[in-house]
């Protein structure tokens, strides 16, 4: 996820959505997870490893798009007063975290597993616990995705309109590890518990096996990100600003919040 160092007052609003997050997973999410799997195996014919492997795509790059933008609010200049009405990292942490818990939870439908909130609970807190060790490898492989990403784009437009590494780290890290999280619930659900194994194990599968995959991910995510900024930057500033706001008020809500605004 996005690198920025957290006050005292956000690092506990960030404790405060990861509980929250963890404990608040009902038997309306779960039903919600298993309708969106019935109709994505309906509309594209996909079933078993198929259909898992199209749930973390899915999810990975929605995460990747939140750490591109919230990235970009930092990045690029005229884009600062979007961190003014969110909680900035805070906000990527919790949108991205509710994509990964909607992941972990459609794979279990995805592989006919039908949970209680107890049992759901117990999956994510196995599934996406991270230690401060495997972070730090996560922000390692991520900048290596986001080099190889800018490799394969050099000389192209998009390298030279945005701060393309920066932001592409950011956006990297989250697919990265929701990309995991989704091989980590899969094998959860197929094995068990004992199979899921440690997060630097699991990291080191993933960059030693996958990384061309997850850089084609990537790029699909850049690619989208700067349509939008080459298109109109002006537009998508005020997009953002919009998005950013909406995400960050929902964020601020659950906490008995409001984000804060520029001039206080």
């Amino acid at each position: 996820m996005t690198e920025h160092p957290l006050s005292h007052e956000d690092a506990n609003m960030l404790e405060s959505i990861v509980d929250r997050t963890l404990r608040t997973v009902n038997d309306a999410d779960a039903y919600a997870a298993a309708q969106r799997v019935a109709e994505i195996s309906t509309q594209r014919r996909l079933h078993d490893d198929a259909l898992v492997e199209h749930l973390i795509r899915q999810k990975a790059q929605q995460t990747g798009g939140v750490g591109a933008a919230t990235s970009a609010a930092a990045l690029i200049p005229g884009f600062g007063s979007v961190a003014a009405f969110t909680v900035g990292v805070v906000t990527d942490v919790g949108v991205t975290l509710r994509l990964q818990s909607e992941l972990v939870l459609e794979i279990a439908a995805a592989r006919g597993r039908t949970l209680t909130p107890s049992e759901a609970r117990n999956a994510l807190l196995v599934v996406t616990g991270l230690n401060m060790g495997a972070e730090r490898l996560i922000n390692q492989a991520s900048r290596k995705l986001a080099e190889r990403t800018a490799e394969r784009f050099a000389g192209r437009a998009l390298i030279k309109a945005i701060p393309f590494v920066g932001i592409a780290i950011s956006a990297g890290a989250n697919i990265l590890m929701t990309y995991i999280i989704g091989r980590r619930a899969d094998a959860y659900f197929r094995v068990g518990p004992e199979a899921v194994g440690d997060w630097g194990d699991s990291i080191r599968a993933v960059t030693g096996v996958d990384e061309r995959k997850l850089v084609g991910w990537l790029g699909n995510v850049m690619v989208d990100f700067g349509r939008l900024f080459v298109g109109g930057a002006q537009r998508l500033g005020s997009a953002t600003q919009n998005a950013a706001r909406r995400a960050g008020e929902v964020v601020a809500a659950q906490l008995g919040r409001r984000p804060r605004r520029k001039d206080e």
